[in-house]
């Protein structure tokens, strides 16, 4: 495998996640079970959409996308980019030591975030070709 193609690929499907939760809070948070308390709420609960899952993923895909261009010398941005990824699914993991098994849904996100946190887990420490 190459980790410029991994890391692409990882961060043009970040970035089209993270695009999506900006064009269609609504959507995203339906995704993941969410929906705001009142309708004085959902003002708020749509701006947390679009910051959470639009702007942070759109700026995590875009720096993955950059790491991309060049996996070694981009190891740190890589890296920080897996770390984000792979606190997710311990967050996930906690919540579900703590407050029991999330479902079907919540377990499919951690083995998302896992794969994708490893795969730039990789992407970040592969060694380049050699000549």
């Amino acid at each position: 495998m190459n980790p410029r193609a991994v890391a692409g690929v990882l961060g043009a499907v970040t970035a089209a996640m993270g695009l999506a939760g900006l064009v269609s809070p609504d959507r995203a948070m339906a995704f993941v079970g969410f929906a705001p308390s009142t309708e004085a709420n959902r003002l708020l609960a749509l701006g947390e959409a679009r910051a959470v899952y639009g702007g942070l993923f759109t700026v995590l895909g875009a720096f993955t996308l950059w790491g991309a261009i060049d996996p070694p010398g981009k190891r740190s941005i890589l890296l920080m980019a897996s770390l984000l990824w792979l606190g997710l699914c311990a967050g996930r993991l906690l919540g579900a030591s703590i407050d029991g098994g999330p479902g079907l849904v919540g377990w499919a996100a951690v083995v998302w975030e896992g794969v994708f946190g490893g795969a730039l887990l990789w992407t970040a420490v592969a060694r380049a070709p050699g000549p």
